[in-house]
């Protein structure tokens, strides 16, 4: 598949080979704004060819069933000419549910997701964040933003990741937790996944955040046992933290 497919949308039907995989870019604030709507321009373009492939995939499961578009059409509840133009791709506006409906009418079930390519707009506190961090800690680490997990077809990437010799740091910038153990319990598996040493929470500093910390301090103790000041210590100096941790800025 081209590599216009990577970016933003995974489309497949059941049965039907996969339409997307996709690898992550770099952080959106990194890249010139020129880039950015670039990659919206090529994401209209990406949807464009993947609509065309969708349709061709739906017109050969009526042919391979012996149908005739106005089978479809019955089935669907729609109009032999919305058929048609599906098919053909030709159609401007395409809702995820009509095109759902279409492949229903073939015994195919549509299985759509968003998944993070990099490059998008971010929340200005998450971006504050990582730059605070990264002043804070020094040189002492290198540093890559948007690091993908080394899984093929993995379309995760960690906010940043630090390396010192052996010794790698996930980082995962937090601006507020809305469920504090799912975000972090997901956090941990990222850490599994891209086989990272160590994983640091950075959490801004709010009273919602440390009141959503305080509920779960209990579990989160056993997941990230380092308090702030001994992970930033322990970075600043270079050094291999020996656990996870959480530190809030």
């Amino acid at each position: 598949m081209d590599a216009d497919y990577r970016h933003w949308l995974a489309v497949t039907f059941t049965g039907c080979k996969s339409l997307a995989n996709g690898r992550v870019t770099t952080l959106g604030h990194d890249r010139p704004m020129a880039n950015r709507v670039r990659s919206i321009d090529e994401a209209a373009v990406s949807g464009r060819r993947l609509q065309v492939e969708l349709g061709a995939e739906l017109r050969e499961a009526r042919l391979t069933r012996g149908l005739r578009q106005i089978d479809v059409a019955r089935a669907a509840k729609t109009h032999v000419s919305d058929v048609s133009r599906i098919e053909r791709g030709l159609t401007k506006r395409l809702a995820v549910v009509e095109l759902a409906r279409h492949g229903a009418a073939l015994g195919l079930r549509l299985h759509a997701r968003f998944y993070p390519a990099g490059g998008g707009l971010r929340d200005a506190a998450q971006i504050d964040l990582l730059r605070r961090f990264r002043a804070r800690i020094g040189a002492r680490w290198s540093w890559q933003l948007e690091a993908p997990i080394p899984i093929a077809g993995d379309l995760r990437a960690f906010d940043a990741l630090l390396r010192n010799g052996t010794t790698s740091v996930a980082v995962e910038a937090i601006t507020r937790l809305r469920d504090a153990q799912a975000q972090l319990r997901e956090a941990t598996r990222k850490q599994r996944d891209g086989r990272a040493t160590r994983l640091v929470i950075l959490l801004k500093a709010s009273h919602h955040n440390r009141a959503a910390l305080g509920q779960g301090a209990d579990l989160l103790a056993t997941a990230f046992p380092l308090t702030t000041r001994a992970t930033l210590q322990a970075l600043e100096a270079g050094n291999d933290p020996g656990d996870n941790g959480i530190v809030v800025m």
